[in-house]
């Protein structure tokens, strides 16, 4: 049966991939469907560009680099056809992080290290705003055919995401509340999680009189808050969330949850200072585990996403083209200072 040109050929203009990308995977996609077998003809250069619009320079590189791949090949007078149904393509993969910091370097080694050797994985920052996320995407997402995005949630976040290939294109670590109907990825639940670990820690919360949340303005996952505000209501102890701490509003048998790694030091520094023993005269828990936690003092309690499984599920995710939701382990790491 004579298949269609629209059922071969998929062009999305709206998408960061340039157009003789976007004929290739065409091409590729349906071998890999069944839909193009061995020997199979391919609509010509002229059709293609007369149907969707395109200058002929842009169907020829497409069918230029199928044809140096080994995937077609032509006979003058009959024109393209099928060569060859190994398509096995090496990934190009664009990852993009908000920000580099030491608990997001587990999480990229993990990555690194989970996936195939002959992958080329380039990463980039957006450093929280809006317009670097934008301009990167737009610039640089035709070099790639795989991206692993941090998202910056934002309400034109959709429509710049949009862009890209849908089919190849995961979220990761952030975006679990915004984004998991639209896309397959490996989340953090923060609400959930943090609600989750201090429900089933209230034996040793009960040992203070409050539990204090260090919330900095500057941080974007306010879902944290939303968490921490559920577990509030259960009266298990008097609770307030504070962007930050200064030895006045320190007192004896107060706990901390603590964000930023400044606020840590001032914490640990101070209860030094007054001759507490953190997780007997004052609670601390760190976000995120880093080695360095498991030496300050004589360890800091932490709470945190398994940033190494967070690598590997996303790996094994482009790796087997899986489009699944995953909410990320997360777990305490006691050391007795809570």
């Amino acid at each position: 049966m004579k298949k269609k040109i629209t059922e071969l050929i998929q062009i999305d203009p709206s998408l960061a991939t340039p157009v003789y990308k976007q004929i290739v995977q065409s091409i590729h996609r349906n071998i890999d469907n069944g839909v193009l077998v061995k020997d199979d003809i391919l609509p010509s250069v002229n059709k293609i560009s007369e149907v969707f619009s395109l200058a002929r320079g842009s169907v020829f590189s497409a069918y230029n680099d199928l044809r140096a791949s080994g995937i077609i090949d032509s006979i003058p007078g009959k024109g393209y056809f099928v060569k060859s149904t190994d398509t096995k393509q090496i990934k190009r993969i664009f990852l993009l992080f908000s920000t580099f910091t030491l608990y997001k370097e587990t999480l990229f080694n993990a990555l690194l290290n989970a996936l195939p050797k002959d992958c080329t994985l380039d990463i980039y920052f957006h450093h929280h705003s809006i317009k670097m996320f934008e301009s990167l995407i737009r610039e640089q997402g035709g070099y790639y055919n795989t991206f692993i995005i941090m998202p910056e949630v934002n309400d034109t976040t959709s429509s710049i995401l949009s862009r890209l290939d849908q089919r190849n294109t995961f979220l990761l670590d952030v975006g679990f509340k915004e984004y998991k109907k639209e896309y397959p990825g490996v989340y953090q639940n923060f609400e959930k999680d943090i609600y989750s670990i201090l429900l089933s820690n209230k034996n040793l919360i009960t040992k203070y009189k409050r539990l204090l949340l260090v919330f900095p303005e500057s941080v974007r996952t306010k879902d944290i808050i939303t968490g921490f505000n559920k577990f509030a209501k259960t009266k298990t102890i008097a609770t307030a969330v504070i962007n930050t701490v200064n030895e006045v509003n320190i007192k004896k048998l107060d706990a901390f949850i603590v964000i930023d790694d400044n606020d840590l030091v001032q914490i640990v520094k101070f209860a030094k200072s007054k001759g507490w023993q953190p997780g007997k005269d004052i609670g601390i828990i760190s976000y995120n585990e880093t080695n360095l936690k498991s030496v300050i003092g004589n360890g800091i309690t932490t709470i945190t996403t398994d940033f190494e499984a967070m690598g590997r599920s996303m790996a094994e995710m482009v790796i087997n083209g899986d489009h699944h939701v995953i909410e990320n382990p997360f777990i305490m790491i006691d050391r007795q200072s809570f």
